[in-house]
């Protein structure tokens, strides 16, 4: 132990848990079997633990909040958070160049907080439970992230401890036309991270476990029990391993996965599709309709909107993009799996789900930071009944 106040660390480390077991028992927000509650709590009196203001009053928040919205459809999304640095220049500089950013600012970023915020934002009729399975530290920006989420609606529930006891760092160069280059540190949830001392249960509302692609190769166990339990399972293809970056590893993936997200470039690189758009949709409308057994693709375009390959086979669904004034594309397609997965949860049929999420995820952006513009449900009706005036024009 550091010299100093114990920190929850301190107390995962010598109950022999996870940092998430301690913070699920210390917040009673999702069961802890008695054996391993024992374990902690011994620590906390070994140790005099006591939590900080934050974490004293957070408790009783989450509490609440979760008693508010236990009726609703869950959405558990398990990866990371991040703290994003906010660099607009005019252009990417090449090496060796030193260029004046216009300004340098602190956001909250990551793509499972940018994909749990987006889905918690729609809300009205589309509202949801959206709890976050992530690495939380004990310093200042994780305190400062918990507190954005919660004032957005999102439980956070810490399952570790990121590198070096903070939270992972982003660097995102904006250019003048959108476009940005992304430097990011990361880290790997191993699959007991979620299910050690956590009993997943058969769900009372309809509930869905949503991966990062980080992270899938070692959650393939916690996705089988889950299903098993009755929820369903999906996933984006970002930041997806190397391995399962092959047409028969893919091929597995949605075989396990209820729904599957996956960007355009992604999709050529493993199929080495190269072919115009038009042509790579009916390509992979090919691939998708030899397979036996999958569940639904949806294939997001950027700018050109998304389609959407149903498990039953068929005709695809395409979807446009709202065209807007692009300020920044960082996290679009976090917001468009949030939105889509908000309207999925409630019943909405794919094309329902894609055509609100293409809009969410154009206006994102419209701002910068992946989560500088939340859509919210109403604004998103007016925007497709606009649009949809316009096409029947």
């Amino acid at each position: 132990m550091r010299n100093g106040r114990p920190t929850i660390s301190d107390v995962a480390r010598a109950a022999g848990v996870s940092l998430g077991t301690v913070s699920n028992f210390l917040n009673g927000n999702v069961p802890v079997r008695p054996e391993t509650g024992e374990k902690v709590q011994q620590a906390i009196q070994k140790l005099a633990y006591r939590p900080s203001l934050f974490a004293r009053a957070l408790p009783l928040r989450v509490a609440e909040r979760m008693k508010s919205t236990r009726s609703l459809p869950r959405l558990l999304v398990v990866g990371h958070i991040c703290v994003d640095y906010l660099c607009r220049v005019p252009v990417l500089p090449h090496r060796d160049d030193r260029v004046a950013a216009r300004h340098i600012e602190k956001a909250l970023g990551g793509p499972a907080a940018n994909l749990a915020v987006a889905a918690v934002g729609v809300g009205d009729d589309y509202s949801l439970q959206v709890d976050l399975a992530t690495a939380v530290g004990d310093d200042g920006d994780s305190e400062w992230a918990l507190a954005e989420l919660m004032a957005r609606g999102v439980n956070v529930l810490p399952i570790r401890r990121p590198i070096n006891n903070r939270l992972p760092r982003a660097i995102v160069i904006i250019e003048g036309n959108g476009s940005r280059t992304i430097i990011h540190e990361t880290f790997e949830l191993s699959e007991i991270d979620l299910t050690a001392n956590m009993d997943v249960e058969t769900p009372q509302v309809a509930s869905c476990l949503h991966i990062e692609g980080f992270h899938y190769e070692r959650m393939i166990p916690s996705i089988q029990r889950f299903r098993d339990a009755g929820w369903r399972v999906s996933l984006h293809t970002a930041g997806l391993p190397e391995g399962s970056r092959t047409p028969e590893a893919f091929i597995d993936l949605v075989g396990r996965i209820d729904l599957t997200f996956v960007n355009d470039e992604t999709l050529r690189e493993i199929f080495n599709i190269r072919t115009p758009l038009a042509s790579m949709i009916e390509e992979a409308r090919r691939i998708f309709s030899r397979l036996r057994t999958r569940g639904d693709i949806v294939l997001t375009l950027g700018e050109f909107g998304a389609a959407v390959f149903r498990k039953g086979g068929g005709a695809q669904i395409e979807v446009p993009a709202l065209p807007v004034d692009r300020v920044d594309a960082t996290g679009a397609g976090d917001a468009f799996a949030g939105v889509f997965l908000s309207l999925w949860l409630h019943g909405a049929s794919l094309e329902e789900a894609a055509r609100h999420a293409a809009i969410g995820a154009s206006l994102t952006t419209t701002a910068e930071g992946a989560q500088g513009y939340t859509a919210n449900a109403a604004r998103l009706k007016e925007l497709l009944s606009a649009v949809e005036v316009r096409r029947a024009i």
